[in-house]
């Protein structure tokens, strides 16, 4: 897959591409000479609130679809359109065109609106036939999408471009790790992945912790989940560096359980379908992480994913263990499929201590009770400083990445409590569970600013296939793009939107 662009002064041709623009493209299309035999058709789709049409476009194009609407700069008309680019039946068709034509781009909406669409049409383009399990592969055209842009617009295409490619091109990554069987996916292999792909990186380094070196710096909540498994657990840290030592270092921690079984309190058949993808924390983080080297965004990150194997064997931790974590507190186990506030706790606190972090988030696919709370398009956002929350709300809200904020304070301590230890795993009355997890990593951030981004519904996508999403890549490197130009909520539509 690749994004290029067209000049629409060169009258391309456009014989084999399947064209794509709103309203505000019409007029474009009408004065210029090789659409005038298709002007009734035009008319008429826009008329009838757009569509896509097969036949009747002469050698103008192959296919041409009218979104509805004459631009994406308002939240409802941008969601009708990303309904209609992800129901697009693409068949073969290897070459597509987005046309600005007629789109206010310095606006900041219409930009945003614009990348949104891009990257949504450049995710089309992954499949799970792509990871090569088929026995016969078959052969598959790359993706190309063009952006048909004036003259004038040349300059904020390519930064679409730019942009939209670095965000697909981290999804897919993301997508592509979280899919694979977890045969494939283990602790080590990922650490191996990370190595290779450092490997040619002059600006970004990494770490791998094992198990004897978990056990030295006192991680046993992360130890004592992976311990069960014959895939032993990592630590794997990967950092990049953009500006110099005073800026903000921003850490990231990954949930990164590439399958769980629920250990000795095991899931039901249907309940493990799916554990392959309680990993895809960590995966969003690698893919946000190609994203931003792509990019090479002026930011300080690390992300640090915290690798294990939930299993019921007899080496497996069993509920009443009680362990020692790396920030000092001795944990109960309750419940051994309560596993991913377990490794993050080690995680978070490695972050915050050793790596001196300023600002961490989590990502974790860590509650069945989010995806209660919130479904399936909307992740859940808790944590300790409220101009971070602010920040990933606004991120939120202009990536179409959405988050709801819940509530998190102290009148949650007894959630966390225990008799035997200092902390519990999970609340014994099973009530408010997605809060008191948070709650409970919480503790593990050693006073630094602190968000937590529970992705259990929005990780993944449910249509004739469950797959990875990439999501929550899209809110993060807003985020990101956002601290960098400085930008929040409330901001003034002046500034300019995601355009490094």
């Amino acid at each position: 897959m690749e994004f290029g662009l067209l000049r629409w002064v060169d009258s391309p041709s456009l014989k084999e591409q399947h064209l794509i623009g709103f309203g505000s493209s019409l007029q474009e299309w009408l004065t210029a000479s090789s659409f005038h035999g298709i002007a009734p058709l035009l008319r008429e789709l826009h008329e009838h609130g757009g569509g896509t049409c097969k036949f009747g476009l002469g050698s103008v194009c192959r296919r041409l679809t009218l979104l509805e609407g004459d631009s994406p700069d308002h939240t409802e008309c941008c969601a009708k359109a990303l309904k209609e680019v992800e129901q697009l039946e693409l068949g073969h068709l290897c070459s597509l065109t987005f046309s600005l034509l007629g789109l206010e781009l310095e606006s900041p909406d219409t930009y945003r609106g614009v990348l949104r669409l891009l990257v949504a049409l450049g995710n089309r383009d992954y499949r799970l036939s792509d990871l090569g399990y088929h026995q016969n592969k078959e052969s598959k055209s790359k993706l190309v999408i063009s952006l048909l842009a004036t003259d004038a617009q040349l300059d904020r295409a390519y930064q679409l471009c730019h942009t939209a490619d670095a965000i697909t091109q981290g999804m897919i990554v993301a997508r592509e790790l979280a899919d694979r069987p977890s045969q494939d996916c283990t602790p080590q292999s990922i650490a191996n992945w990370v190595e290779e792909y450092c490997s040619e990186k002059l600006s970004l380094s990494y770490q791998i912790l094992d198990e004897a070196a978990m056990l030295r710096k006192k991680m046993g909540a992360l130890y004592a989940v992976g311990k069960g498994s014959c895939n032993p657990p990592r630590l794997v840290t990967l950092s990049y560096r953009g500006k110099g030592s005073e800026a903000l270092h921003h850490v990231f921690v990954g949930k990164g359980v590439t399958f769980d079984t629920g250990g000795l309190w095991l899931k039901p058949g249907e309940g493990m379908r799916t554990m392959k993808y309680d990993m895809c924390g960590a995966a969003s983080l690698l893919g946000l992480m190609d994203t931003v080297y792509r990019l090479q965004l002026p930011v300080n990150l690390s992300v640090v994913l915290a690798l294990a194997e939930n299993m019921p064997t007899a080496t497996a931790m069993r509920p009443g263990d009680v362990v020692q974590t790396h920030a000092g507190y001795r944990v109960e186990i309750i419940n051994t499929d309560a596993e991913g506030r377990l490794v993050l706790a080690d995680a978070l606190s490695y972050a915050a201590r050793e790596l001196k972090a300023d600002l961490l988030i989590d990502v974790a696919t860590l509650t069945g009770a989010a995806v209660k709370a919130l479904g399936y398009d909307i992740s859940a956002l808790m944590g300790n400083d409220e101009e971070l929350l602010r920040w990933l709300e606004s991120a939120g809200e202009h990536s179409g990445d959405r988050v709801w904020r819940l509530p998190l304070d102290e009148s949650f301590e007894s959630q966390v409590g225990s008799e035997i230890a200092d902390l519990c795993n999970t609340p014994p009355n099973n009530a408010a569970i997605s809060v008191s997890a948070a709650y409970f990593l919480g503790k593990f951030c050693d006073g630094r600013r602190w968000a937590h981004l529970d992705v259990s519904g929005t990780a993944l996508t449910r249509g004739d296939a469950i797959r990875a999403s990439g999501r929550p890549i899209p809110l993060l490197i807003q985020y990101l793009c956002d601290r960098v130009q400085g930008t929040n909520n409330g901001v003034s539509d002046e500034e300019d939107p995601v355009s490094v």
